[in-house]
């Protein structure tokens, strides 16, 4: 079988990405693998394709019930038999599926761990045609892992329960002792081992200084018009605050945390998922439960605990490849807040392992180094360029700065004060801040109270960050810790040593820019890209689907781009398959046709050739009103003119001027005399050869009216198909 046509046909893929076609080669040789793949890197497609060739069904082992029937729609819309078995079926509805599973009737079934679980339950698989396991964060089974469940333990009992049965298993966060006990508990019989690069290149990292953290999250949700997001916060009432903050602000942005009912929460979240309301506010619980593939920014307001939680949350942003902001805003003071609940960890090993955890977020949050090679350094991966061109560091550089002063009066207002009070009451003390606790405490006759008044206050609690981070203080004491000075901050203070810190040159706190990951972006019509952005919303609200499992917005820019009118060209959309193709197609193909008849200056992109190779011919279902360039050049060869076509296919001749513009490019023998005078001809010839081709007005403009937009299109397809650049003149050296 040829692997390249059935991923065209059922996914709309020209080519796999890197890793796909090994793992989907062993899966369908039945062989055990092993694949650690970021998030967004494809691990789906790895067990869907080889489910939709193989006999029998691939069961996808998943903790998410709430995710599970948005990967069953996503599937369905491609074409295959899927299906799902958890709780949230009722007694006669869970009969049915086991019915059919026994049938053989899917592709792919979806079910929990704890499903496998139930007593009896892997007996009756025995008895099903099963084709292999396909098991999702399987960083789950290990105790090592950052998100270790105990349900997923009952996964060690496959191999033994149904021996000969091939399982893959996936993980987007592992290291490699994670994934040396995940084999181990698998019991996994010399796997193929992938472990891809965890570099996400369309991700940008930033971080910044917290200080009027709603103010900054809404910054960036108003740099994002319309663009889905995703905000994390610590605790349940920040998240209630920051929605609450957003909400009054015009934003729609919903909470999501485990306090709330569970009604509400999965109602917030279907109404993310389905572009209802464009920014969610959520703890930690929220994120894994979402297949969303257009969230454009990932903004956490506070301090991760984890290097692999943080990765796991960024992961969400960006998922169809396209650029994405990774935000995190910290203080200093969330690690002694965090630090808090993990000390209450009554297991030693677990108490150490979170802390070891949260020092390595820390340092990744404060340390002036490259935020993408910290990530995949964590992972024991090695960035080799010196700059990626993507994250804060890289974009804007760090200046070293002689802050020895600086540090010296907040040392000074700390031994003044005795070391019995916090960072917030010593930054007051510095900038002269007239509070009435300053007063009561007589603070304000201090020598050192307002001698840093010419800065403000987010500047001194940057300095403080940095002499937390460089030693030069300890905080003491939780939740409220005070501030004491160390012996190396003795020396800093009485003038034995320099402090010396960095900042990163010109900050950003409002774009998070995407320079790099923007550079190759596609130019698309904005104005059509809303019109289908649009469509895909109704057309999914129809369908009870969320509008990305009918086209990605990847899919709709490359629409909005090449601007394709024909089944054929459609087809070569990334992301358009068979049954998606056959399905929503039509609409789509009519919304592009209408747009372009009513803005004749528009000139689609040319797609290139070798991009999308047609491994198979696609096939779509014709409606009634179907407009293809077929129909159009029968009546050519009919011998009718341009307004009698459009009057036999009730179309503007503004539209049947644009067919014959690409029929000509294909190669059609179109009779152009009978449509544009040889005057009109030449004269167009001679101002297409001057303007060049990506513009229609130029052209049109310099008629002066004596020919418009129907005889340029007509023209620049004849001249296309002599031969000419885009550019203007001919590649023919004979010519």
């Amino acid at each position: 079988m040829n692997l390249y046509a059935q991923l065209q046909k059922i996914f709309g893929y020209s080519s796999f990405r890197t890793n796909q076609e090994e793992i989907v080669k062993a899966i369908l040789a039945r062989r055990d693998s092993f694949a650690v793949m970021p998030t967004g890197g494809g691990k789906s497609l790895c067990y869907q394709l080889p489910a939709s060739i193989m006999d029998g069904t691939c069961l996808v082992v998943s903790p998410l019930i709430s995710l599970m029937k948005d990967q069953v729609d996503a599937a369905t819309a491609f074409g295959m038999k899927a299906g799902l078995l958890n709780s949230t079926l009722s007694s006669s509805q869970q009969f049915e599926v086991l019915t059919r599973l026994q049938g053989g009737h899917y592709d792919l079934l979806y079910l929990s761990p704890e499903r496998l679980a139930l007593p009896g339950f892997l007996e009756r698989l025995k008895t099903a045609p099963l084709s292999f396991v396909a098991i999702d964060e399987a960083h789950c089974i290990s105790e090592w892992g950052h998100d270790f469940r105990p349900d997923y333990l009952a996964l060690s009992a496959l191999k033994h329960e149904l021996p000969g049965l091939p399982i893959t298993a996936f993980t987007a966060t592992a290291t490699h002792r994670v994934q040396e006990d995940i084999i181990h508990r698998l019991a996994l019989h010399q796997p193929l081992m992938t472990r891809a690069s965890f570099d996400r290149p369309n991700l940008f990292y930033q971080v910044q200084l917290r200080d009027q953290v709603n103010d900054q999250i809404e910054a960036v949700v108003a740099a994002h018009p319309d663009e889905a997001g995703i905000v994390y916060r610590l605790s349940r009432a920040d998240v209630e605050k920051t929605a609450a903050w957003l909400q009054k602000r015009g934003v729609k942005a919903l909470p999501y945390h485990a306090g709330l009912d569970n009604m509400v929460r999965n109602r917030n979240q279907e109404a993310f998922n389905r572009d209802e309301a464009q920014v969610v506010v959520a703890t930690v619980a929220f994120g894994m439960g979402i297949d969303k593939s257009n969230v454009r920014f990932v903004i956490h307001g506070d301090l991760p605990k984890s290097m692999e939680g943080y990765y796991q949350e960024t992961g969400r942003a960006g998922r169809d490849g396209e650029p994405a902001l990774c935000l995190l805003l910290y203080s200093r003071g969330d690690y002694p807040r965090l630090k808090f609940f993990i000390d209450q960890l009554t297991d030693e090993r677990e108490r150490k392992a979170g802390l070891t955890q949260l020092g390595r977020m820390l340092n990744f949050a404060e340390q002036p180094v490259c935020r993408r090679r910290a990530v995949l350094h964590y992972f024991d991966e090695q960035y080799g360029p010196d700059n990626c061109g993507a994250c804060d560091i890289c974009m804007h550089g760090v200046q070293t700065v002689d802050a020895t002063t600086h540090a010296q009066m907040i040392s000074s207002a700390i031994y003044r004060t005795e070391g019995r009070f916090g960072a917030s009451h010593i930054v007051d003390i510095v900038c002269g801040a007239k509070t009435a606790r300053i007063i009561d405490l007589g603070h304000d006759r201090l020598k050192t109270y307002g001698v840093g008044k010419d800065k403000s206050k987010r500047f001194w609690r940057n300095i403080i960050d940095r002499m937390l981070s460089q030693g030069l203080l300890i905080s003491v004491g939780a939740p409220y810790p005070l501030l004491r000075i160390t012996t190396t901050g003795e020396e800093v203070l009485f003038g034995r040593e320099k402090f010396i810190t960095h900042h990163i040159v010109e900050e950003k706190r409002n774009t998070g820019s995407l320079a790099k990951a923007s550079a190759d972006e596609l130019p698309y019509d904005p104005q059509l890209f809303s019109l289908l952005r649009q469509l895909r919303y109704d057309m999914a609200k129809k369908a009870e689907v969320p509008p990305f499992v009918l086209f990605s917005d990847k899919s709709l820019r490359q629409m909005s781009s090449f601007m394709p009118q024909t089944p054929e060209a459609l087809f070569q959309i990334h992301g358009v398959g068979q049954t998606k193709l056959e399905q929503y197609g039509q609409p789509f193909l009519e919304s592009i046709t209408s747009y372009l008849a009513n803005h004749p200056e528009v000139i689609p992109q040319e797609m290139p050739e070798s991009s999308v190779p047609m491994h198979t011919q696609p096939r779509m279902k014709k409606s009634s009103g179907a407009e293809t360039l077929d129909a159009t050049w029968q009546l050519i060869e009919a011998g009718l003119g341009l307004d009698e076509i459009a009057a036999r296919r009730g179309l503007k001749s503004s539209t049947i001027a644009t067919h014959i513009g690409e029929l000509l490019q294909q190669g059609k023998a179109v009779l152009m005399d009978r449509f544009v005078d040889q005057q009109v001809q030449a004269e167009m010839s001679a101002l297409f050869a001057k303007h060049g081709f990506s513009r229609l007005k130029p052209v049109v403009d310099a008629m002066e009216g004596r020919a418009g937009y129907d005889q340029a299109h007509m023209v620049r397809g004849l001249l296309i198909s002599q031969g000419w650049t885009k550019e203007g003149g001919s590649n023919d050296e004979s010519a």
